[in-house]
């Protein structure tokens, strides 16, 4: 178990270094980050979903990526490029053998969340918005390992992700409210009530983005998205939380008519 805890500890702080970086310095560097990160989970969106070849996938998914470079974070024009990009895929996906509305919702999920995230950090202090929303949920998804490892127990969802348990799960809810609830105290970012939804809301949508991807793995009979990352498998067995969250982030912000400055529901 702990040796297993210390590959992935070596993995995630190696991913967590360069992508504090690109975040960061932003601009240019966020922009090439991003580049090269969509067109990683790209990849391994179509190895979930599909049965074709590596070099098809890579191909699809450095054109696809090329995307992110012409994209500011939501405006008509990246609507646009969404729905181009949908009917590409559309068309297409029967020629690789892929699921038209998986192979839709892979492009639109990975499109959408990273360059939401994109945006949010080009506003005021957007990187501090960003920083406490990654942090609380690699809290989250710790706490869920370890605690899940550690105590075992009942499987919460034994058919879709075997490796979750009770234990697991309300360890990772408990303690990533309490992570935001202390960032929110230290940076004075909200009341009571209000941080302790929103480290809710992280907690359990950090999850249901983790099982996203677990559903699709088994529909496919796959264990990891991919071989990237040591002791964690692909990069979407590492940023599926992430991307969720950000992706739900936007429609609540549309929703509640915040869009101008989102980072507003979580600084307050």
């Amino acid at each position: 178990m702990f040796s297993d805890i210390k590959i992935r500890s070596y993995s995630a702080a190696g991913l967590a270094f360069l992508s504090f970086l690109a975040l960061y310095f932003g601009e240019f560097y966020l922009k090439l980050f991003i580049f090269f990160v969509s067109a990683a989970l790209f990849f391994e969106w179509m190895r979930i979903i599909s049965q074709t070849q590596w070099i098809i996938r890579g191909l699809l998914a450095s054109f696809f990526a090329t995307f992110v470079l012409f994209t500011d974070g939501y405006s008509a024009l990246d609507l646009l490029f969404v729905i181009v990009g949908s009917i590409i895929i559309s068309s297409f996906s029967a020629y690789f053998n892929a699921p038209p509305f998986w192979s839709c919702f892979g492009y639109i999920y990975i499109l959408l969340s990273l360059c939401f995230l994109e945006y949010i950090r080009s506003l005021e202090n957007g990187l501090l918005a960003i920083l406490i929303i990654i942090s609380t949920i690699m809290v989250s998804d710790i706490s869920g390992y370890i605690f899940g490892k550690y105590f075992s127990g009942p499987k919460i969802f034994k058919k879709i992700s075997p490796n979750k348990t009770y234990s697991g799960f309300t360890a990772s809810v408990l303690l990533s409210v309490l992570w935001f609830s202390i960032l929110s105290l230290i940076y004075s970012l909200h009341n009571p009530v209000t941080f302790i939804f929103i480290g809710l809301f992280i907690a359990i949508f950090s999850i249901i983005g983790d099982l996203l991807i677990s559903y699709l793995k088994r529909k496919t009979n796959m264990k990891d998205s991919g071989i990237m990352l040591p002791g964690h498998g692909g990069l979407f067995d590492r940023a599926d939380s992430i991307l969720f969250v950000f992706f739900i982030l936007l429609p609540i912000s549309i929703l509640i008519g915040n869009l101008e400055n989102p980072i507003q529901i979580i600084l307050g």
